[in-house]
Order: structure tokens, then C-alpha cells, then sequence
């Protein structure tokens, strides 16, 4: 007679030992940051988070970073430290730095001169030969995405560096040096802007130091205020207004992404690149979403809307940090 196998008690703790690494390995992915740097081919491996499929190309912009504003905690990553366009956004960095320069109500004569630099086909705010406060010129910078305001804040700021220079070009230079001098000081090492108004195509930056210097702004309530109105209605020193339209989609009721729980950011598109920066509010909890690099307008919202509506519509996202895929 054939003698039966008989299963000895050390296999089995070995078998139950295994199981019980295998469960806290799970766990512990469970609280990790989802890697996605290549989305499109790893989308299935992060749909635990969110417990139903990732679409095939659902999301297709470069770069990608999402994280919780209030704890700093990393949802999403895909390529954050890939050098990309920066666009309009550029004018985030001009900002920031202008910030540590002169005050919200300093006031600024736009010089024509200055104005006269505007490259062709720039997006423009109405910036006359006339006098602003600095707040007025980041407005306008931010909302309508203003060149003209850009170049008026670099040359403004520039001589207050240095003070012996004639508002122009040269000026302008000179603080765009300084602003790269600040951004490596500050850790924005991959990260180089050298037009102010982001209308070039030499400028580099990432999801990383974007992320990074969005947190620096949004600490401002002044910066809050701007960034999150549809319409934002400036008052100038000689008491006229200026009215300015948000080119943030997500902000404008009238528009098919209209998304109420959008409190700003900004957009940025050049040569084919579309940007967009979100700060995205709901479940007690800020979420900042950086992509960058989608194809159109209109992708741009979609890429950004996908990662939205996977908040939206999944209770996973409200108990658990993240899930790690990687490639």
C-alpha cells in the first residue's frame, strides 16, 4: 500500500508565516504613494486604490503630482523631477520672489518702454502707461495671465535691485539673474525661468518645484483671493477699476468644467504644451494637482478631470493614503 504524505506542523507555520508577510507587505503598499511614471501602462496596477479600472489613456499629460496640502502627504507622482515648459506658469516663481522684494500696495508705474518689450501673440491684461499697485499687477498676472503685468513686475522689482538702472530690457535682465540666484537658493534646482512672462521655450521646470512653490503662495490669503474668483475686479491708486476674466475653465460657471470644489490655480499653454495647476478642495481636505504637458486646451481639463472624478466618486481615497505601482 502507498503511505500517505502527512503535512508536518513546521510546513505549516512556514506556510502560515509566509501568508502573514505577504498580508503586512499589502498593508504597508497600501500606505505608500502611487507610482505611476509609466501611467499608462501601469493603470491597472494602482486601480486598488480607487477600486474600479483605470481607463487606457485616461491621462495622458507628462507629468503628473498630486498631494494633500495639509499634511504634505504625496498621492500621485508621474515624472515630477522631468524638466518641462513651464508656460505662464512661469509667472508663479516672478511672484514669489517679487513677494520678498516689495509690498501688496507698493506702487508701480508701468513704463511704456517696458510695455513696448511684449512679445507678439502674449496673452495680455490692458496694462497701461500708468500707475498700479504691485497687488494689481500680480492680479493680472495670475487671472487674465497677463505678459504685459509680468514684464512690469520683473522691471519694477529690477530697480528696486538695482536702482541706478533705466526701466528696460536691461533691467529686466538683470532680475531675471537674480530670480534664478533665488530659485537655487530656495531648492528649485531644476527649475529655470528666463523669460517672466513664461513666453519662451528655453524656461524649465517640474511638477516637483511647481508643487513646491504653489504651497510657498497659497500660505497668502491675498494669493488665495486672486487665484479663486471667475471675474476678479481690480481698484488702482487713481481709483479706476480694472475688471479681468479668469483663464481658468474650472472657475467659469458657464463652462462644460465648471467644478465648484476648484478654488484656483492657474493654466499655462505654449507650443503645443498645455499646463494646469489645481487646488481642489472637498472631504475637509486641499488637494493640489500639477500636470503639465497635455496635448490641447480641452485635454488639459479632461487629463485633469479624470484624476478629479476618481476623488470624487471613490471612498478609498478618504480612508487610505495611496497605493504604490511600480514599473
Amino acid at each position: 500500500m502507498k503511505r500517505k504524505r502527512r503535512i508536518k506542523k513546521s510546513h505549516l507555520v512556514l506556510v502560515l508565516v509566509s501568508l502573514i508577510c505577504s498580508l503586512a507587505m499589502g498593508i504597508y503598499l497600501v500606505n505608500q504613494v502611487i507610482r505611476i511614471d509609466g501611467f499608462k501602462s501601469e493603470t491597472n496596477n494602482v486601480k486598488a486604490m480607487f477600486h474600479s479600472e483605470f481607463q487606457n489613456d485616461a491621462y495622458n499629460e507628462k507629468s503628473l503630482m498630486m498631494t494633500d496640502c495639509s499634511n504634505k502627504d504625496v498621492y500621485i507622482l508621474k515624472n515630477e523631477n522631468e524638466k518641462q515648459i513651464p508656460a505662464s506658469l512661469a509667472k508663479l516663481y516672478v511672484i514669489e520672489y517679487a513677494t520678498q522684494l516689495a509690498n501688496l500696495d507698493s506702487i508701480v508705474l508701468a513704463d511704456n518702454d517696458v510695455l513696448s518689450l511684449i512679445k507678439p501673440g502674449s496673452s495680455t491684461a490692458g496694462i497701461e502707461a500708468k500707475e498700479y499697485y504691485l497687488q494689481n499687477l500680480f492680479a493680472a498676472m495670475l487671472v487674465p495671465s497677463g505678459n504685459d503685468a509680468a514684464y512690469v513686475v520683473a522691471d519694477y522689482c529690477g530697480g528696486i535691485l538695482f536702482p541706478e538702472m533705466k526701466p528696460g530690457q536691461e533691467r529686466i535682465d538683470l532680475f531675471m539673474e537674480r530670480l534664478n540666484e533665488h530659485l537655487k537658493d530656495c531648492g528649485y534646482r531644476n527649475t529655470v525661468i528666463h523669460d517672466p512672462s513664461g513666453f519662451d521655450s528655453e524656461s524649465q521646470t517640474t511638477a516637483m518645484d511647481l508643487n513646491n512653490v504653489v504651497n510657498v503662495l497659497i500660505k497668502f490669503q491675498w494669493f488665495r483671493n486672486i487665484i479663486s474668483q471667475s471675474e476678479y475686479t481690480a481698484e488702482l491708486p487713481d481709483g479706476t477699476v480694472k475688471v479681468w476674466q479668469n483663464t481658468n475653465a474650472y472657475l467659469d460657471i458657464t463652462s462644460e468644467y465648471y467644478n465648484e470644489n476648484v478654488i484656483g490655480v492657474k493654466t499655462g499653454s505654449l507650443n503645443g504644451n498645455y499646463n494646469l495647476i489645481v487646488l481642489y478642495q472637498i472631504y475637509g481636505k486641499e488637494f493640489l494637482i500639477i500636470s503639465l504637458g497635455s496635448q490641447s486646451d480641452s485635454s488639459r481639463y479632461d487629463d485633469v478631470s479624470y484624476i478629479l472624478n476618481k476623488i470624487d466618486n471613490d471612498s478609498a481615497i478618504r480612508n487610505i493614503k495611496s497605493v504604490i505601482a511600480t514599473n
